[in-house]
């Protein structure tokens, strides 16, 4: 994920977790958000509270310069840990947590920009959760009845005509309508994946025309004129508790490969030959320096019960090095599932990782 973002162009940041309450006045988080945050008297009287999401934090971080035109957008991103006070009812497993990260990002651009960055993070969107291997379904969230900005109108009106006009671009007739399900800033849209039957939301992508205004953020135009930027929230992974409880759902313990706890298990044949010993360890380190989840079991069980239990344990691959593989620095490879073992070089074991490891292959 960290990757797509540097694609795409985004500054990676880190905001606080503790903030001044003020802060979630201007944002207007305390009017309609309280009940979800934990707020506190601190340090004599001064009322303080966890941040439940970080876009007050990336507004702050905006309107420390003054920008030109020509450099929106700007796109700040973070893995941000908020907190958020939910009922003790609905709290579900990893589905719904008290304290969660998220692939946080917000984008400042003009009213102009709007429409190519809102169809550049659905793309994004699209891209990650086909390499992820999730269907999603899109669904556009309007106005709540306790929003933001009440007597604004336009800019309600204005965010959710931009967001229909991305949606129908992107998906045609394929979305849905969520009536009165936006946050209270501004209208969404919300990218849900089924996970055992049930339908949750992960994705967003949210425009906001009222935060920027609160902050007093502002651009300089083409003409020289001051005007306030327009916010787009997005997460793409959304929760990244509640996108390991899809992926955990849906892979039942055979994880990709990439995304695997435990990519291989290496084992001598006999767990007394000291040269069997010794070459184990040596490709269990190339492996480890390579960045692969790789465990090694010395122990002197039979080697069919090990290979047995790698497979329980669903290790995409177990190596297994005998007396003739050490000789060779090669390993006997058998994959997830298999019955028949072949023969790899270790510089060849470790290309083949290294390609099955990136997403882009």
């Amino acid at each position: 994920m960290r990757n797509e973002r540097w694609k795409e162009g985004y500054q990676e940041v880190m905001s606080p977790q503790m903030l001044n309450a003020k802060i979630f006045d201007m944002s207007g988080h305390l009017a309609h958000y309280a009940d979800d945050m934990f707020l506190w008297e601190h340090d004599g009287g001064q009322r303080v509270g966890l941040k439940p999401m970080s876009c007050p934090c990336h507004c702050i971080m905006f309107g420390r310069k003054a920008y030109s035109y020509r450099e929106l957008p700007i796109r700040l991103s973070e893995f941000g840990v908020v907190h958020r006070n939910e009922c003790r009812g609905s709290l579900s497993g990893l589905r719904r947590v008290v304290r969660f990260c998220q692939d946080d990002a917000h984008i400042f651009c003009s009213e102009e920009q709007v429409a190519a960055e809102v169809l550049g993070v659905l793309k994004l969107q699209r891209r990650v959760y086909e390499k992820l291997g999730l269907k999603a379904s899109f669904e556009l969230a309007s106005r709540p009845a306790k929003a933001l900005g009440d007597g604004n109108d336009g800019l309600w009106l204005l965010a959710e005509r931009a967001l229909r006009a991305a949606l129908h671009e992107f998906a045609g007739d394929e979305w849905s309508l969520d009536e009165g399900g936006g946050a209270f800033y501004g209208p969404k849209i919300d990218c849900k994946v089924e996970a055992s039957g049930r339908w949750l939301q992960c994705a967003s992508v949210q425009l906001d025309f009222q935060m920027p205004r609160r902050f007093g953020l502002q651009y300089v135009d083409a003409g020289g004129q001051r005007r306030a930027p327009v916010l787009i929230h997005r997460a793409v992974l959304g929760s990244i508790e509640r996108m390991m409880a899809v992926l955990a759902e849906r892979c039942q313990g055979r994880w990709p490969f990439w995304l695997s706890p435990r990519q291989v298990l290496i084992v001598p044949v006999h767990a007394g030959d000291e040269g069997q010993r010794a070459a184990v360890a040596k490709a269990h380190a190339a492996l480890r320096n390579d960045g692969f989840a790789v465990e090694l079991d010395l122990s002197d069980a039979d080697l069919r019960y090990k290979i047995k239990e790698s497979q329980q344990r669903c290790f995409n691959y177990v190596a297994v090095i005998g007396s003739r593989e050490a000789a060779a620095g090669a390993v006997s490879l058998r994959a997830l599932g298999e019955k028949r073992s072949r023969n790899v070089p270790l510089a060849e074991l470790r290309a083949l990782f290294a390609q099955m490891a990136s997403l882009d292959c």
